[in-house]
């Protein structure tokens, strides 16, 4: 079984590479042989020298550092707030009454057009930014903890009551918070994601980071700058999803 399993990891990675490897072909074919427009797609063959123009301009780590001032800020602010919104409208009946035609009609307004209104009220600013994206992210959260909530098993409620588990604060500690791990966990995983796009639109209207020097390099022409910022989002966001991947894990350890 060992074995089997080694055997099968490795054909992933051979595949995997391969499919990386053909990608950059086909990438640079469509250079050679012009299917797009001249002068306007990066060659893959001249990233490296790019890489190094971006990091020894001290350009490349300032821009990842400052994006990731107001990225940890949205991010943070949206999930806790989703959450807490989400679990709110699914176990009080009341509230869900109350806020279900708002959910509504804000649910389906985009992140970025609310943009006009973070520049309004916080200027050009880290805080504008983390406002546009904490607004993307909770929604994401929001409704990936309203259906946990929703998908409990009534009966394990009516269990609790016979064991004098009947209180709103010691059913939610006991049945509700356990039971919607999973799928909360999973919106949090899903709002990390979400939140590095909605970061970087949100950069190029001006907000210093990844967004804005990827916006002054496709100013210039300088795609091949623009790629290596591609790259940078793609491997940060990996790592992030890596860390957080082992503490979801740890903290699903009770699963069977």
């Amino acid at each position: 079984m060992s074995a089997s399993r080694s055997s099968g990891a490795v054909t992933r990675v051979v595949y995997g590479v391969a499919g990386v490897v053909l990608f950059v072909l086909l990438w640079k074919a469509a250079g050679v042989f012009a299917w797009v427009r001249p002068g306007t797609l990066p060659d893959p063959f001249l990233l490296p020298d790019a890489f190094l123009q971006e990091w020894q301009s001290d350009r490349l780590l300032p821009a990842v550092g400052s994006s990731l001032i107001h990225y940890f800020w949205g991010l943070g602010l949206g999930t806790l707030f989703g959450i807490l919104v989400g679990m709110a409208a699914a176990t009080v009946h009341r509230f869900d009454m109350l806020q279900a035609y708002l959910a509504r009609i804000l649910r389906p307004i985009p992140p970025l057009a609310w943009v006009v209104f973070a520049i309004a009220w916080f200027k050009v600013s880290h805080a504008g930014a983390a406002f546009v994206i904490a607004i993307g992210v909770f929604w994401v959260n929001y409704f990936a903890t309203y259906s946990a909530v929703r998908n409990i098993d009534p009966r394990f409620y009516e269990l609790a009551r016979s064991f004098g588990q009947g209180g709103y604060w010691r059913r939610a500690r006991s049945i509700t918070l356990p039971a919607i791990a999973p799928g909360t966990l999973a919106g949090v995983r899903t709002g990390i994601g979400q939140a590095w796009m909605t970061l970087i639109a949100a950069e190029l209207l001006g907000v210093p980071g990844m967004g804005q020097e990827m916006n002054a390099a496709a100013g210039v022409g300088a795609y091949e700058a623009v790629v290596v910022y591609m790259l940078a989002i793609s491997l940060v966001y990996a790592l992030c999803d890596l860390v957080y991947g082992l503490i979801e894990r740890r903290v699903l350890a009770w699963r069977p």
